[in-house]
């Protein structure tokens, strides 16, 4: 035998001394976490959420939900009555289908510039693909990028993949998104290179820029106060027009009104709305679009931080592409962040922009507005022989063309109109009177394409198919004309859907009391006051003239458009004669723009109220002219209103890099002389105006000139609202309905084979003693056996289950369980049925291969005072009290049954919706079900102590039995857990199984086990199980069995009997 590694070490003459304690007792606290499975409407779905008390979860899941009880599914009061004695694990299923069930989110733009414009309307993305789904479901920023769809690297489209929103709460939100106001961000306007130091600026900043110009103020509304911009409406707001309230601070087209007047510092009408009774504003951030951007206090104001650590009682959800800030710049770019307005002046030059449309800021920004004159043109085709024409019963009309050939091709291209939202195909008469009669339907069959025209208005008769058919696809109705009345074209302007004219009037630049000037010369040109109105307008232009215009037949089909009505004064009271689309000629009257600038024939300009957001301003000097100047400061006469700090100039006009940039304004210094500066004339007093950096100066006509910007904040009057309505669940699907096929749907589309149910059955992820049913319903065969298998992959935890209800097995007819008095039968119900009626469906429990014994039903429900009645509840969350209650009274294998341990109580508790006699108890016990009877003096009581596993009798058949097993697994597992990675020795061997030999004798003396023998030595540990890397402790116990039938015998004797001891 080896010496101990100890005693070789000893080297000196001597006496020495070690001891061995081998008397170790192994504490294994045992768990006795809840996880309760069912369906909320409201709270986390898909991930089990810690629940210290009912205060929690009525906050989080609500309180009881009556209705979802009428169809089987008691998660509330379940919850609420396992909460009576501890926390608990809740975890709501969510069965979801990614066709279907949807979300809106919306990508915010975050750049005033023309790429990639924000969308208003939204889109919609699976509900689920906001969350990641690797294990317990939770929402995640990366998911919703990929759910939503995202570029990972920076180009001049990618403006709105940077910050995203959606609402996956159940109710609607609405969200307002605006630049951080001033008093928002004090201690943030300093610029990039002060906060980081010159060199740490990261890659995608501009050292000049304010670390204030990358903050935003972030409102969350509760409900739908948003814009309706589905379809581009001409009113998105104009629900609001009628409301006495809320009509004063929504203008119908450009949303809420900012400011109570202009010159108000902050929005104060804005903050009036937020103080009405009927609006709830449920959260507010002021946050950085810089990743993880840190104050100087150490706190975190990323978006993403602020807004998200609030999802769970908001709904709001964002996320920003943190890819794109890498090594490419991004701030004041196209395609980045520029919530100044840097770039405006590159593409305002170029003709390329015309509004904004960022954040939660919508308007124009040109000052003229020019409109030619356009029409829809047809093309034709004659369908011949290749067609037929017919009038269906209905009385539509259709045209069947066959294919192959051209004709077939050239009707494939056509579309169908959708009354109210969709531009389709129309097909002119060419028997008729030349209307235009609208398709309405298209069928392609592959061999031929059945086109359907609406019959209002019009009759197959009116079409020859041997004769050419002008049609007009819905690509080419693009007009602008003269508004025809039905007899003459009107001097009025009409165009339609799509056009220039119609979208600036959606957006709000082309306003009522804009100007038309019209004259030979600019300086004697007559005005014009617009008024503008939608219309549904049922004509199509192929050409000008009367002659080419074409009526649409069917009202239904009329074309959105809007209407421009020219008035000699600005009250609107004397029309005007002079809105027309002229053809210039020489000493012909023009159109002029607000420059002086002659529009091109056929061409109207309409100068917008909105006026420019920029202007031109002549300088003294600069650096080049005064040598005093640096080239961040320039000298202007004096006074000007317009040069204010705040206010920009143009660093960088964008000749040379295809992007231009603005410079803040950071002193402005009156009272400048020729004393201080010799460029300012004698006898005149300048401002000196210094920039954050250097200013671009041009040369117009000899003289030099500085370009001003207002901020984009300052001079846009309204805030676009967006509403989220969140996710809707839906009843035919994913909620319960009282069916059993439901029911299993919901349990095994998100417990079976999914990543949530390998996450609950890792003990490492998660820790939970028993699991409970909150469900009704399980007439089945392998009842419920979703909860039987969890437990058996997990080896850890024990299923309390509710068997179907007394009332369910009395409706069932197939199985049926009742006998020829209509009467429930419990010795049907230990059968399956009635077998004699050869039914479909058998009911049966859980079989040993899906986990019969690692789970219990019981039988039958429990009646409790609600609102004051009764009523008939599911009793496993009742039941699993009782199993906690041992842990404190008794110990963990303690049976959980008969009096003393098995009394069912709780609030409200006053009965059994059926009182078991001794005769059903003796069908119930041997098939699995654990009944409760109502014994007198107790009230309802637990009477038995059996596993679903009943057809093959085992130690195992007996709760009790499960649980010791359960218990002493964890014991052992928690032992060798400290020896992983410990060589596989004699020793250590011997250590293991000492330890294990403590515990269990332990859990004997405690009665857990009649005996028990651990072996862990060379017999089971071989040396190839040791080359394997592998360490073998087997552990042999008889469980402690339980008196589930006490048995009392009486003998009576004669007369002395016992004292002469003539009896046995």
């Amino acid at each position: 035998m080896a010496l101990d590694p100890k005693i070789t070490t000893l080297k000196a003459s001597g006496t020495y001394r070690f001891e061995f304690d081998k008397s170790q007792v192994v504490s294994i606290p045992a768990e006795q976490t809840r996880l309760v499975i069912g369906f909320s409407k409201k709270g986390p779905v898909n991930t089990p959420v810690f629940v210290p008390d009912t205060a929690f979860f009525k906050q989080v899941f609500g309180d009881i939900d009556r209705n979802l009880e009428k169809k089987d599914s008691y998660f509330h009061r379940s919850c609420l009555t396992a909460l009576e004695r501890g926390p608990i694990l809740a975890l709501n299923l969510l069965r979801l289908d990614d066709n279907v069930d949807v979300v809106e989110y919306i990508k915010f733009s975050n750049a005033a510039t023309p790429f990639g414009i924000q969308n208003n309307s939204g889109a919609t993305a699976p509900y689920s693909g906001f969350y990641n789904q690797d294990k317990f479901w939770y929402p995640d920023t990366d998911s919703f990028l990929n759910n939503v769809g995202w570029s990972k690297t920076y180009s001049g489209n990618t403006t709105n993949n940077l910050l995203d929103f959606t609402n996956i709460g159940k109710k609607p939100i609405s969200v307002i998104c605006r630049k951080a106001a001033a008093e928002n961000v004090n201690g943030f306007n300093v610029t990039v290179k002060e906060w980081y130091g010159a060199a740490n600026v990261p890659d995608y900043l501009n050292g000049d820029s304010l670390i204030s110009d990358f903050m935003v103020d972030v409102f969350i509304i509760d409900g739908n106060w948003g814009g309706d911009f589905t379809g581009a409406p001409a009113a998105p707001y104009g629900r609001f027009d009628a409301d006495p309230t809320f009509q004063t601070y929504f203008d119908s087209v450009k949303g809420i009104q900012r400011k109570i007047v202009n010159a108000d510092g902050t929005d104060t009408k804005l903050q009036e709305f937020f103080n009405e009774d009927e609006v709830d504003l449920v959260a507010q951030y002021t946050a950085s679009l810089l990743p993880n951007f840190v104050d100087q206090l150490g706190n975190n104001l990323f978006i993403e931080n602020l807004v998200n650590r609030d999802t769970a009682t908001t709904g709001a959800f964002c996320t920003v592409n943190e890819k794109l800030f890498d090594e490419q710049l991004l701030d004041g770019m196209p395609g980045g962040i520029d919530l100044i307005g840097h770039n405006i002046e590159w593409f305002q030059n170029n003709g390329n922009q015309t509004d904004v449309n960022f954040l939660s800021y919508q308007d124009g920004i040109n000052a003229d507005y020019t409109v030619c004159e356009e029409f829809s043109s047809t093309q034709s085709v004659t369908v011949g022989g290749a067609g037929s024409i017919t009038t269906t019963t209905s009385g539509d009309i259709e045209i069947t063309v066959l294919g192959p050939g051209p004709e077939y091709d050239i009707f494939s291209t056509f579309a169908a109109n959708v009354a109210g939202s969709v531009v389709g195909t129309y097909i002119q008469e060419n028997a008729g009177t030349n209307q235009m009669v609208p398709v309405t339907n298209i069928i392609d069959t592959g061999a031929s394409i059945i086109v359907t025209l609406s019959s209002v208005g019009t009759s197959a008769a009116a079409f020859n198919l041997a004769l050419p058919l002008e049609y007009v696809n819905s690509a080419d109705i693009d007009q602008n004309v003269n508004f025809f009345d039905g007899a003459a074209l009107t001097n009025q302007i009409v165009s339609i859907k799509g056009s220039s004219m119609y979208n600036n009037y959606i957006l709000g630049n082309l306003t009522n009391g804009d100007e038309a000037e019209y004259g030979a010369a600019f300086a004697t040109a007559t005005p014009n006051f617009m008024a503008f109105s939608a219309v549904s307008y049922g004509f199509i232009h192929t050409a000008a003239g009367v002659g080419s215009v074409r009526a649409i037949s069917d009202p239904l089909y009329n074309l959105d458009s809007v209407l421009a009505t020219a008035y000699q004064d600005s009250g609107f009271t004397a029309l005007s004669t002079a809105l027309d689309f002229p053809g210039i000629t020489t000493g012909a009257d023009f159109y002029w723009s607000s420059e002086g600038v002659a529009a091109a024939a056929n061409c109207i300009v309409f100068q917008s109220l909105t006026g420019s957001l920029n202007q031109a301003i002549d300088i003294i000097a600069d650096s080049t002219s005064e040598p005093l100047l640096y080239p961040n400061q320039i000298l202007i006469a004096s006074p000007n209103t317009d040069v204010v700090v705040g206010n920009y100039l143009v660093h960088d006009s964008g000749t040379i890099t295809g992007h231009s940039r603005l410079t803040r304004i950071n002193v402005v210094k009156g009272g400048q002389t020729t004393a201080d500066y010799p460029s300012v004339p004698v006898g005149q007093t300048a401002l000196l105006v210094e920039c954050q950096s250097e200013i671009e100066i041009r040369s117009v006509g000899g003289v030099d000139q500085v370009e001003l910007y207002y901020p984009v904040d300052d001079w846009i009057s309204y805030f676009n609202i967006f509403t989220l309505d969140g996710f809707s669940l839906r009843s035919g699907y994913s909620v319960p309905d009282g069916s059993n096929d439901r029911q299993n749907e919901i349990l095994n589309d998100t417990l079976s084979g999914t990543n949530l149910r390998k996450a609950l059955t890792d003990r490492d992820i998660i820790n939970f003693r028993y699991v409970v049913d909150t469900f009704g319903n399980g007439i089945e065969s392998g009842s419920k056996a979703i909860y039987f298998s969890l437990c058996k992959d997990r080896k850890n935890a024990l299923a309390i289950v509710n068997a179907p209800s007394a009332e369910d097995f009395k409706d069932s007819t197939d199985p049926k369980f009742t006998d020829i008095t209509g009467s429930l039968s419990t010795r049907f119900i230990s059968e399956g049925g009635d077998l004699s009626l050869n039914p479909t469906v058998r009911y049966s429990l859980p079989s040993i291969t899906q986990g019969a014994s690692w789970g219990c039903f019981y039988f039958p429900y429990i009646t409790v005072r609600d609102l004051g009645r009764n009523i008939n509840v599911v009793p496993a969350a009742y039941v699993s009290n009782n199993y906690i209650d041992k842990y404190a009274t008794a110990l963990p294998w303690s049976i959980v049954a008969g009096v003393r341990r098995g009394v069912v109580g709780g609030n409200g508790v006053v009965g059994l919706e059926l009182n078991l006699d001794k005769e059903d108890r003796e069908y119930l016990e041997p098939f699995g079900l654990n009944p409760i009877v109502f014994q007198s003096g107790t009230g309802p009581t637990i009477f038995a102590n059996k596993t679903a596993q009943q057809t093959i009798k085992s130690a195992l058949s007996s709760i009790n039995c499960r649980e010791v097993v359960i218990y002493i697994q964890d014991g052992i597992e928690a032992i060798l857990k400290n020896y992983l990675f410990e060589f596989n020795t004699a020793q250590t061997r011997l250590e293991i199984k000492t330890l294990a030999d403590n515990f269990l004798s332990t859990v004997q003396n405690d009665d857990g086990v009649y005996d028990f023998k651990n072996v862990m030595d060379e017999t089971n540990n071989t040396p190839e199980v040791i080359d394997s890397n592998i360490g073998i402790l087997d552990t042999y116990i008889e469980p402690v069995r339980g008196m589930e039938i006490l048995v009392q015998r009486t003998t009576i004797l004669k007369t002395g009997a016992i004292s002469t001891g003539n009896f046995e």
